[in-house]
C-alpha cells in the first residue's frame, strides 16, 4: 500500500468512526428524577438537543449536562407522570439535521436508593430479626439480603418481596455477623435488572475481644451482654 492510499484509507476510517451515532441511555433514580445520557466513542463532537414526549405531552430538555462544551445528558423531573406510558426521545443536531429516535418504558428504568437504617435485634435464642427502611413504596420492591459470619467465606443470600424485615435462624452468638440489603422494582411495578447499591452494613455478634455488640448502618452500637445471657 503506497502512502497516498494509506492516507486515504486512514481518512475514511476516521470519518466513519466519527460518524457513529450516539446511543441514549436513561435511568430513573428512586422515582425522583431521570438522567438520560448519550454517548459516543471518545469526546462528543456534536451538540445535540433532546426533545421528549409521553402521552400528549411534548417537551424539550431544560437541564443539560455537558462534556467538553457539548451537551451530553439531560436531567428530567416529575418522572412518575410518565410511568406506564411510551416515552419517546429525539436527539437533534441542528447543524446537520441529524435526528436519533428512541423509545422507552420509564417504569422499567428505575434504580432505587439503597435500603437504610439496618437494625439487628435478638428475638429468641439463636434467632435474629433484621429490619430496614426504604424511601420508595415497599409493595413495589423486592430485596436481596446477604450475610455471613466472620468464620464463613461465602455469603448467604436470601430474597424476599414486600417486607422490610428478615428473620435469621440459627446464629452463633460467639461469631460476628455482617448484613447487607439491596432492592429493585418487583415484577408488579416494572421489569428491570437495575438493583440499588448494597446498603451500608449492619453487624451483630461477638467480636475478638469477647464483647457482644450490635451495630446499625449509621455506626451506632450498643452492648448486648445482658440481653444475650
Amino acid at each position: 500500500m503506497n502512502v497516498h492510499c494509506f492516507i486515504t484509507f486512514y481518512f475514511l476510517a476516521t470519518l466513519v468512526r466519527s460518524e457513529v451515532k450516539p446511543e441514549i441511555n436513561c435511568i430513573v433514580y428512586n422515582d425522583e428524577y431521570m438522567i438520560c445520557n448519550w454517548t459516543t466513542t471518545g469526546k462528543p463532537y456534536r451538540n445535540y438537543s433532546l426533545n421528549y414526549s409521553y402521552g400528549k405531552i411534548k417537551k424539550e430538555c431544560k437541564n443539560y449536562s455537558t462534556e467538553s462544551g457539548y451537551n451530553s445528558g439531560c436531567r428530567i423531573e416529575n418522572v412518575t407522570d410518565m410511568y406506564f406510558k411510551e416515552f419517546f426521545t429525539l436527539l437533534i443536531d441542528a447543524n446537520t439535521s441529524t435526528e436519533i429516535k428512541n423509545k422507552f418504558k420509564v417504569h422499567n428504568l428505575v434504580k432505587p436508593n439503597p435500603p437504610f437504617n439496618l437494625v439487628v435485634t435478638n428475638t429468641s435464642n439463636n434467632q435474629l430479626k433484621l429490619t430496614w427502611n426504604v424511601t420508595m413504596q415497599r409493595h413495589c420492591l423486592q430485596f436481596d439480603i446477604k450475610y455471613k459470619s466472620n468464620k464463613q467465606t461465602n455469603w448467604m443470600i436470601a430474597s424476599i418481596q414486600d417486607k422490610l424485615f428478615f428473620d435469621v435462624p440459627s446464629v452463633d452468638p460467639k461469631k460476628l455477623y455482617t448484613f447487607y440489603v439491596r432492592s429493585k422494582k418487583n415484577i408488579y411495578c416494572g421489569t428491570t435488572d437495575l438493583w440499588s447499591e448494597w446498603s451500608l452494613p449492619a453487624y451483630w455478634g461477638q467480636n475478638d475481644s469477647a464483647t457482644r455488640l450490635s451495630w446499625n448502618d449509621k455506626g451506632n452500637s450498643r452492648r448486648l451482654q445482658a440481653q444475650l445471657q
